[in-house]
């Protein structure tokens, strides 16, 4: 069997020292309104696009982050005002927390720079409703994955990957908040990762130049002060039990 040399590709190919970011949502917004309120990751945000008035507009714009809707009756028509949005403004990566699967289109034009962020350990739970089905499943550990969308919703190219054993004695929105904390240290540290240009991408696999392993929770380990020193209070109802 012979080594695989293939070269490997720079994700961050821009010439800016800083790279231009949008960030796509049609959900809640509850990670990226944790994540604005770090001055580094905020100044990467150029913009955010949804395609529906969502939970997501409010707190961008209280971030002072500029919002377009593309309220478009289909996904094809959405992604390709988004594509056209992307390329005028020079855009570099998508933070992507838009719940359709992109055309082959934007996939094409935006390969390696479309970053999704999934409440469980893919390939495992895939689709809107994983967090339900890790829950209904009885898996033993919950966790999250951060992918370069690639071809099929779901399976990109792992970047990053966090684990998080499911006590049955908590209830289970104790471990979705956990999960959650581990999701929102991950775009900081993968948002980080881009800026020092360290990830490089092999077919389908993906190195983060300079990475560490000796973590029990995060797969590379987290090594910006940022997602380090992340903290969100605790919800009502999502202690631990005694």
């Amino acid at each position: 069997m012979t080594e695989n040399t293939a070269p490997q590709r720079r994700v961050n190919s821009s010439s800016s020292p800083v790279p231009r970011c949008v960030v796509t949502s049609s959900s809640g917004g509850a990670i990226i309104n944790e994540c604005l309120r770090y001055p580094a990751f905020k100044s990467l945000i150029h913009s955010m696009v949804c395609d529906q008035t969502c939970g997501a507009v409010e707190k961008a714009r209280a971030h002072g982050v500029p919002v377009e809707i593309f309220a478009e009756p289909d996904g094809e028509r959405f992604c390709d005002r988004l594509l056209d949005y992307l390329q005028t403004h020079r855009i570099d990566y998508v933070f992507s927390f838009y719940t359709k699967f992109y055309s082959e289109r934007i996939r094409r034009a935006y390969a390696d720079r479309l970053v999704n962020l999934h409440p469980s350990l893919l390939p495992a739970f895939k689709g809107n409703d994983a967090w339900e089905y890790v829950r209904v499943y009885g898996a033993r550990f919950a966790g999250s994955t951060v992918e370069l969308i690639h071809e099929r919703m779901d399976e990109g190219k792992i970047i990053l990957q966090t684990i998080c054993p499911w006590d049955a004695r908590h209830p289970a929105r104790f471990t979705r908040h956990r999960v959650f904390v581990q999701q929102c240290k991950s775009l900081l540290q993968v948002a980080s990762w881009l800026v020092e240009d360290r990830i490089r991408t092999n077919g389908c696999r993906v190195t983060v130049r300079d990475a560490r392993f000796d973590s029990l929770e995060f797969s590379p380990a987290l090594d910006c002060p940022d997602a380090i020193g992340f903290t969100c209070p605790t919800p009502p109802g999502c202690e631990g039990s005694t």
